[in-house]
């Protein structure tokens, strides 16, 4: 009789779980869109997503088809729901340049932004992210001025030579002639990349530009001043910069009553406490923030990849990985099924869907087995700790932390500029 129990016992548990993956696998199937085609439609979208007031989509960077995605997604919000601010992980300085590109099409200021990243061995510096922005600009071309995307650059400087550009060409504006004297210390300081001068003569100038009725009183002003900020804040923590562009522009560009897209690593757009409870992603920050309407109209939607290529700077990575003599070398160590970050669950999705897709699924519709269901990402000993990302806070899920995901399969690496 007892072992007769326990065979019940055992056949009640694996159909048990057996009933589970089939929930999940059902579950997947039934809210899986092909973005394959670089193309998504309103009416395949759950009638909750436009309800949200900042889209926040994530990559990992250096992978090429995070590039299709983001393209398809902010020009699919463009035209459904109007937006067309683009919040954008580099600095003011660049975004500035890259704005006049997409309203000129002139070549030299694209390729001078992504000479830079280049030069400094950044995963930004790449062929399918600049041949974006000339989609963007072909796209625009189509609209009206007042509904063209354009950026807003909230990241800390990169360049401090390529902030002194900026400060040079705005002020050549003839009507900021009587104050350009004033930032020509600035400048030099910016030029000759003196972190500890740039801070202390940002700091005087701002104050007085913004006492000064002068200076008040000019066109561009919010602009310089957001740029003097940033050089103020040139050696401030990532994060809580990002935070604070992020408000300072929602408040001078009265982003009130707007629609926001943003593009930016996965650790940024993450909107629970990770590590656990030690790090605060942007997302977390501007949705506990009181003076922001953000609170539960974020929406972020997170990539993750299989089977896919990464383009990383070789000197980064361990000697076995490189490709040797180049720049950036393609490697295949960073998808999320293994072997260095392994996400819990990840079969799930790829049980329904195919090689060479991206599939976006929504994670928080009715009946999900994801709003109680952690997607913890485990790692290896020897990814660096500082690189982890621990989605295992007490008493939150998946949906807590992101609310749609894209599964990437077999995508290829980004093309270097210049390798």
């Amino acid at each position: 009789m007892t072992l007769i129990k326990n065979l019940f016992l055992v056949a009640t548990l694996f159909l048990s779980l057996n009933g589970a993956a089939q929930t999940v696998k059902s579950y997947l199937s039934n809210h899986a869109i092909d973005l394959s085609k670089d193309i998504l439609n309103r009416n395949e979208l759950d009638s909750s997503f436009f309800n949200h007031k900042l889209f926040l989509l994530s990559e990992i960077h250096g992978i090429q088809k995070g590039q299709d995605i983001d393209y398809t997604m902010v020009t699919m919000l463009n035209r459904e729901i109007n937006l067309n601010t683009y919040v954008a992980e580099f600095d003011f300085a660049k975004a500035y340049f890259l704005n006049q590109y997409l309203e000129t099409g002139n070549e030299k200021l694209i390729d001078d932004v992504f000479d830079d990243w280049v030069k400094q061995d950044i995963q930004w510096g790449n062929k399918d992210f600049q041949n974006k922005i000339r989609k963007i600009r072909l796209y625009n071309q189509q609209l009206k001025p007042n509904q063209r995307i354009y950026f807003e650059g909230i990241d800390h400087i990169e360049n401090t030579v390529i902030a002194a550009r900026y400060f040079k060409e705005v002020l050549k504006d003839p009507s900021l002639q009587k104050i350009s004297k004033a930032f020509h210390p600035l400048i030099n300081a910016l030029e000759a990349k003196n972190d500890s001068l740039i801070i202390s003569i940002s700091t005087g100038l701002k104050s007085e530009f913004e006492l000064n009725p002068q200076f008040k009183s000019v066109s561009k002003f919010e602009d310089l001043r957001f740029a003097l900020k940033n050089c103020m804040m040139i050696n401030s923590d990532r994060e809580t910069l990002l935070h604070d562009n992020f408000v300072d522009l929602f408040k001078v560009r009265n982003w009130k009553d707007k629609k926001l897209y943003g593009f930016f690593g996965f650790g940024h757009v993450i909107q629970a406490e990770v590590n656990p409870g030690k790090r605060k992603s942007l997302a977390v920050l501007l949705a506990q923030n009181e003076n922001l309407p953000l609170k539960g109209k974020i929406l972020s939607i997170v990539m993750l990849y299989v089977d896919s290529k990464m383009m990383i700077p070789t000197f980064a990575i361990p000697e076995a990985w490189q490709d040797k003599g180049k720049r950036f070398s393609m490697i295949t160590q960073f998808n999320h099924d293994g072997p260095l970050l392994n996400v819990e669950g990840i079969a799930d999705f790829k049980a329904v869907t195919k090689p060479n897709t991206a599939t976006l699924f929504n994670l928080k519709a009715k009946g999900s087995p994801y709003l109680l269901k952690s997607l913890n990402i485990k790692y290896a000993d020897m990814m660096p700790k500082n690189m982890r990302v621990l989605l295992d806070e007490k008493g939150k899920y998946t949906t807590d932390y992101f609310q749609y995901m894209v599964l990437v399969r077999n995508s290829e690496a980004t093309q270097p500029v210049n390798n």
